[in-house]
């Protein structure tokens, strides 16, 4: 699981583990109780995620499941009318979401840890659907990076599935639902109203 040692990522890890999974967390840092943990590593640095992959496969060969799950999402909400455009960040929510689970992929895959039987999960969000736009976002668009980045994700899942599916390698995008945690803490006010769930609820959707 990559970051797997907060917010989401740790109810998933936890829950897997509440189930009888040996589980392997992937992090910047941190530590999870019953979970083996290979950190300072960051998704958006290839290098750092090939020596991770060589470990575990080293460690204990290939993983039955990939849970790539490390996200970022940018505070402030991006208006080109309020001039109020980083794109310094977009570009970062973009490595992160979008090309930090294809990354993480082929570095396991590169090391032997993805085989026939394995699977990748991603999780993603509908915030990447173009068509739920005109509905959630209706005459205000905004927070640009956020849901490109998982526009692109969504379309390197899909991808990658195309790929390793004559592999034998199974890949499946999930959406948790509005959770409650540090990352969608900007939009603190509407949790209630919109259903946001507590972590631990949607790390059992996912898994």
């Amino acid at each position: 699981i990559t970051g797997g040692s907060r917010g989401l990522g740790l109810e998933i890890a936890k829950a897997a583990m509440d189930v009888g999974a040996e589980v392997l967390v992937i992090c910047r840092s941190g530590t999870v109780d019953g979970a083996k943990i290979y950190d300072g590593v960051d998704v958006t640095d290839a290098e750092a995620c090939a020596s991770a992959a060589k470990k575990i496969v080293s460690d204990g060969g290939p993983v039955d499941v990939l849970i790539n799950n490390a996200g970022y999402f940018y505070g402030p909400c991006e208006k080109v009318t309020e001039n109020s455009l980083n794109f310094e960040e977009e570009l970062k929510q973009i490595d992160i979401c979008a090309v930090g689970p294809l990354r993480v992929s082929n570095a396991l895959y590169q090391a032997g840890g993805l085989v026939e039987g394995s699977k990748i999960a991603i999780v993603t969000s509908q915030a990447g659907s173009c068509e739920w736009r005109f509905t959630q976002n209706k005459d205000e668009g905004g927070d640009y990076g956020h849901h490109m980045s998982r526009a692109a994700c969504n379309i390197g899942g899909v991808l990658l599935a195309e790929e390793l599916k004559s592999k034998g390698v199974c890949v499946v995008l999930l959406h948790p639902g509005f959770n409650r945690t540090e990352m969608t803490k900007k939009y603190e006010s509407i949790w209630d109203i919109e259903g946001a769930v507590p972590p631990a609820e949607g790390a059992l959707r996912v898994l």
